[in-house]
């Protein structure tokens, strides 16, 4: 992921050679004099999941409700699935001049809507033991869903060095615009301050998120399906903030794994064989704890419909 003041700043530069510093200094703070599209506050969506509450809700008890733990805070929650997964303006972007741009949760939301009659035919169909037969844009659609179901989460971009380490990043970029010229200087001076560096890195990290390489989905797509359904008694599946549960290696080996759950009793994962989808009937309850565990132990937060479950799993965390 890159960061987009950042990118944008590398982009812009070449343009820069051409056009003068002139260019550079309105790029980096707008004419205050001209009418500003400021958004209202108390229109835009501020809550942004980064795992669908549709999907959440698929793992709730008979009170519709979930079991949900929080390693910072230590605390066992039963709270419904929309408090669950969710940050403050995860997905925002704000301008020099206060415009919040949400669009990317709003294309999320859109995404959301048309996975969840695609996860609905998997479940389904998982459960009766008959592989749907997915439209070759619902399987593109899963892929796009699958793929952000990964990229999207917060535990992921804690991990990504580019945004762990932005400041050092920030730091190399002003030190080139600086270089263009006095103007430019005093630009980067108004920018370079704690609050605008936090501006962009959070316009980066959602620039980031938003950018799809192609060579993902390809891969994705060359892969079939395999939905895990569990048919132990008793047994079902936890749900983290990193939901994805992958084995060790690259995408592009065939014996590879990747799922996600996306019910309490299944999972939806890579399949071998290109353009099938395959049913795989989950008896072992060990095979399903260890599956749980790599989830409890990757996850901020982690939430089941079974407070056992939980309990068990809390239990098996390492001590502090």
């Amino acid at each position: 992921m890159e960061l987009l003041g950042v990118s944008q700043c590398l982009e812009t530069l070449a343009d820069l050679e051409r056009d003068g510093e002139k260019q550079l200094f309105e790029w980096l703070l707008p004419d205050p004099r001209k009418t500003s599209m400021a958004s209202d506050d108390k229109r835009i969506p501020k809550n942004h999941h980064f795992v669908a509450q549709m999907h959440a809700e698929r793992f709730t008890d008979d009170k519709g409700k979930l079991w949900a733990f929080n390693k910072k805070s230590g605390s066992l929650f039963h709270v419904p699935p929309k408090a669950v997964f969710a940050e403050t303006h995860l997905y925002t972007v704000e301008a020099a001049d206060g415009v919040k741009d949400t669009s990317l949760e709003s294309d999320f939301s859109k995404l959301e809507s048309e996975a969840n009659g695609i996860l609905k035919e998997l479940v389904a169909g998982a459960r009766i033991g008959h592989a749907p037969q997915l439209t070759a844009q619902q399987r593109s659609g899963w892929d796009v869903y699958f793929y952000f179901q990964w990229k999207r989460v917060p535990d992921v971009h804690a991990k990504v060095g580019s945004l762990t380490q932005s400041d050092v990043l920030l730091d190399e970029i002003f030190a080139k615009m600086r270089a263009l010229g006095p103007k430019a200087e005093a630009a980067v001076d108004k920018l370079d301050t704690p609050e605008e560096r936090k501006r962009l890195a959070q316009g980066g990290k959602v620039h980031g998120i938003r950018h799809t390489p192609g060579d993902v989905l390809g891969i994705l797509a060359s892969r079939g399906l395999a939905l895990l359904h569990i048919t132990a008694p008793g047994e079902s599946f936890a749900l983290g903030s990193l939901p994805i549960v992958r084995k060790q290696g690259s995408l592009l080996e065939a014996d590879s794994e990747a799922w996600l759950p996306v019910a309490s009793d299944v999972a939806v994962g890579l399949g071998f064989k290109p353009n099938t989808i395959t049913i795989i009937d989950l008896a072992d309850p060990e095979a399903i704890w260890r599956m749980n565990r790599v989830t409890a132990s990757q996850s901020t937060t982690f939430a089941a419909g079974s407070k056992a479950l939980m309990e068990k799993l809390i239990a098996a965390l390492p001590k502090p």
